[in-house]
């Protein structure tokens, strides 16, 4: 068992528009304060969260699921335990380690992800890097991380700032309705805009896997050919074109014979993958029932109790 950090360089092949809210009708493309020689900038950035969920948990359980052949055959509480790390909805006063040890063995992906049951939390073995821009202002940063920077000066966080604006069709210019009311004399057009990341821009993340074998190395290796075989997109407006990235491994090769290996795994334990989890369901189901059963007797108990008096 080894530690590897896996960085990455991404360009933006569209604009990004990984947005922290809205000011009005106008999106607001996330970013995050940076000490500076001009004072505290604010950047933007790709959070942790979208880059674990997009490039690595999303596309391996859906691989997974097509894989072991359980579309159409698991529970909603199973879906969302695979696609979003679940939910922990009972006490988890007692720690199943055989569980753990099995999940480490059967499901490479859950031990870099993690996730909770309904009964038991299941620690990943991954840390996953927010995204830097490459810019001027993130430059000391930037270095550190890397070890080196070109001394020429990189482009201000501002210059890579852009604007969108899009506007939805009406109905009534075609002349294609039946007949007009009350409702069509109003337009249906409707303008909706927002900042982005423009293209050409680069990120910089990366992937810290803790004590890992190479099961879990060719795990997200393949996570990350899948996530850009998929159209590689972050943030929102994927539909509209936005979002896309080009990925780059700096100091990682793409291994075909580790993804392979990982691959042969996946498909040796299949059936004891599936057990395992339906297994972990099963008697959470089982012991929430058996719970509501002993409060029901409780309660019928006082109530014979109250007619007696």
């Amino acid at each position: 068992m080894k530690t590897y950090t896996i960085q990455c360089l991404s360009e933006a092949v569209s604009p990004i528009t990984h947005m922290s809210g809205t000011a009005g009708n106008e999106g607001i493309v996330a970013r995050e304060p940076v000490h500076t020689e001009r004072g505290v900038m604010m950047i933007p950035f790709l959070s942790g969260n979208a880059l674990r969920h997009r490039c690595v948990r999303e596309p391996m359980a859906m691989w997974l699921i097509d894989r072991y052949g359980l579309k159409g055959q698991l529970s909603l509480l199973q879906l969302n335990f695979l696609l979003h790390g679940g939910n922990l909805t009972m006490s988890n006063a007692h720690e199943n380690t055989r569980r753990i040890a099995e999940m480490h063995e059967l499901w490479p992906m859950l031990r870099l992800c993690g996730g909770s049951l309904q009964d038991q939390i299941l620690a990943g073995s991954m840390d996953v890097w927010r995204g830097t821009l490459v810019c001027e202002e993130n430059r000391d940063s930037l270095k550190k991380t890397l070890g080196y920077m070109p001394t020429k000066r990189l482009l201000s966080s501002e210059r890579f700032l852009s604007a969108y604006q899009y506007t939805r069709g009406d109905g009534t210019k075609t002349g294609l309705a039946k007949e007009r009311d009350d409702l069509m004399e109003q337009s249906n057009l409707m303008i909706y805009s927002g900042q982005a990341v423009t293209r050409g821009a680069l990120f910089h993340h990366g992937f810290v896997l803790k004590h890992v074998n190479e099961l879990e190395i060719g795990c997200l290796l393949l996570s990350l050919r899948l996530w850009q075989s998929s159209g590689g997109t972050i943030g929102g407006n994927a539909r509209l074109g936005h979002g896309r990235l080009q990925l780059s491994l700096l100091d990682c090769k793409d291994d075909d014979a580790i993804v392979d290996a990982y691959v042969e795994h996946v498909d040796a334990v299949k059936d004891r993958a599936v057990a395992w989890l339906n297994d972990c369901f099963a008697k959470a189901a089982a012991a929430k029932e058996k719970k509501s059963a002993k409060s029901k007797q409780k309660a019928g108990g006082a109530a014979q109790w109250l007619i007696g008096k």
